[in-house]
C-alpha cells in the first residue's frame, strides 16, 4: 500500500513529467535552430562571402536556453553523467548516502544559478544602458529569465530526488 506522500508524488509526477517534456522539446527545437543557423552562417561565409550578422551571439544565447531548459528532463531520466567507480564499492545504503549528498550539492548549485539568473534578469529589465546584445540590439533579460526558469525547474527535480533518496537511506536502516 502506498503511503500518503507517495500518492501525492505519483499524482504530481505526471505534471512534472509533462512540464519537463515540454521544456525538453523547446530545448531540442532551439538546438535545431542553432544547427540550422550555424550551417547557414558557414555556407554564407564560404559560398557568398557574407556571413549572417550576429550568429555568434545568437548561438551563445541559444546554447544557454537549450542547456538550462533541458537540464530538468535530463535529471528526471537520470541522464546526467554519474561515475559509479567508487559508489559501486558501497552497500545500497552507502550508495544512497553518496547520491543524497550529490543531489544536495546539485540542488544548492541549481538554486543559486536560478536565483542569480533572476536577479540578473531583473537588473537587465531596468537598465538604461547595457543589457542588450550589441550586434542585434536584442534585450538580454528574456534569455536570463529562461535560464532562471530552467535552473529553477532542475532545482525542483533535484529536491524531489533528495526526498526519494533520503527515504531510500532510511529504508535500508543500518545496512
Amino acid at each position: 500500500m502506498l503511503q500518503q506522500e507517495e500518492r501525492v508524488l505519483l499524482r504530481h509526477g505526471k505534471v512534472i513529467l509533462i512540464i519537463s517534456r515540454v521544456m525538453a522539446v523547446i530545448a531540442a527545437g532551439v538546438l535545431g535552430v542553432m544547427m540550422i543557423l550555424t550551417v547557414a552562417d558557414v555556407a554564407g561565409r564560404n559560398l557568398f562571402l557574407k556571413p549572417i550578422e550576429g550568429t555568434y551571439e545568437l548561438v551563445g544565447i541559444m546554447l544557454v536556453i537549450a542547456g538550462s531548459l533541458g537540464l530538468g528532463y535530463c535529471q528526471l531520466n537520470l541522464g546526467n553523467i554519474r561515475i559509479t567507480v567508487l559508489s559501486d564499492l558501497f552497500s545500497a545504503r552507502g550508495q544512497a548516502i553518496i547520491f543524497l549528498v550529490a543531489y544536495i550539492i546539485a540542488a544548492v548549485t541549481t538554486g543559486m544559478v536560478c536565483w542569480q539568473g533572476g536577479i540578473r534578469a531583473w537588473d537587465y529589465i531596468f537598465k538604461t544602458l547595457g543589457g542588450i546584445i550589441v550586434t542585434l540590439r536584442l534585450p538580454l533579460w528574456p534569455f536570463m529569465m529562461l535560464l532562471a526558469v530552467g535552473f529553477g525547474w532542475a532545482c525542483i527535480i533535484f529536491l524531489i530526488d533528495i526526498y526519494l533518496t533520503a527515504k531510500e537511506v532510511f529504508r535500508h536502516g543500518s545496512d
